[in-house]
């Protein structure tokens, strides 16, 4: 049965491997399994650097909506990258020593399996957390009608494993550290890649808003040329069920001075769909490349933001104040 989700997911052989390389830096294990009559599919996390959960934190995730596989494959491909310069880069050796970086990158492995945007309940699972909107948007924003139709938010007293597994990692391996920042991967809407952050709710400020707004200007003064928008997720729609919105009520529950701020890196797959437009004839081609060149372009796109917020992340005194 292994060997039949490893051929459904083939990023779990990556995601296993990366382990084998440098067992004294990076650690993979699995949280939980979701059992189905197709098997038990494992949801693994990576942790990578020191065990002082103190350190500046990077979180990365991916494949929380299982259709939109390409933000775990740009995920897996940091982490690539990332693996290869640990066997020859002594200096990234040395900057891992005082930051960390922890991973989910298949959030709902049954929905990746299975091209399904929901889990095996056929729940969203970002529209699952006790979060109520101010006012969501039709349909999309989340609702209990049916799991028969996209965006069901499922049981209001009890979330979803892969839902529950993700905030428990995120209060285990982020909530202690000093500072720390999420990066979620999705694809799936606008022509332009985006950077969304807090709150999906509701348009009001959230917590940190100063605290990332000079991140954000040191990030445009670093990379005057970057690619992305940068917006609050609900200038675009809110939505009831965010669970970044819950992981952040959470961490303000908890009344510490540390810094936490999630952040969704939103691919703009329309672009694909515009350039390809046969691709809007499949669910799996609205919400990734097709063509081969784009596929790799969008591989190698995002890796500079990435390696921008690790390094900010240890030199947080230049924005985080």
């Amino acid at each position: 049965m292994k060997n039949h989700v490893s051929r459904l997911i083939p990023e779990l052989n990556e995601i296993y491997d990366l382990a084998n390389k440098h067992p004294d830096i990076i650690q993979v294990k699995v949280l939980e399994y979701i059992d189905t009559k197709h098997g038990k599919f494992p949801i693994p996390a990576i942790t990578i650097g020191p065990d002082d959960k103190t350190l500046p934190t990077l979180g990365l995730f991916g494949g929380v909506h299982g259709v939109e596989r390409i933000g775990t494959q740009v995920l897996l491909s940091y982490l690539y990258t990332l693996n290869k310069r640990l066997s020859w880069d002594e200096d990234f050796k040395d900057q891992l020593k005082s930051r960390r970086i922890v991973c989910i990158p298949i959030v709902n492995p049954w929905g990746l399996a299975h091209f399904r945007r929901a889990n095996y309940r056929g729940v969203d699972l970002m529209r699952n957390a006790p979060v109520e909107a101010d006012k969501a948007t039709f349909l999309v924003g989340g609702h209990r009608i049916s799991n028969k139709l996209s965006w069901f938010r499922g049981d209001p007293d009890k979330m979803e494993i892969e839902s529950q597994t993700l905030i428990d990692f995120v209060k285990e391996e982020m909530f202690q550290s000093k500072v720390s920042i999420a990066l979620d991967f999705h694809s799936g809407f606008g022509t332009k890649d985006q950077i969304w952050y807090p709150y999906a709710k509701t348009k009001n400020p959230f917590p940190y808003l100063k605290n990332f707004n000079q991140l954000k200007d040191l990030f445009m003064d670093t990379y005057p040329h970057h690619v992305y928008k940068i917006e609050p997720q609900a200038a675009n729609y809110t939505t009831h069920g965010d669970l970044w919105d819950h992981a952040l009520d959470l961490h303000q529950e908890i009344k510490v001075k540390n810094t936490f701020i999630p952040l969704t890196l939103e691919l703009g797959s329309w672009n694909w769909v515009k350039k390809n437009p046969i691709q809007i004839f499949s669910l799996f081609g609205i919400h990734n490349p097709v063509k081969k060149h784009r596929y790799s372009r969008t591989m190698r796109r995002h890796i500079y933001l990435i390696d921008f917020l690790l390094r900010a992340l240890k030199n947080n005194k230049s924005w985080d104040y």
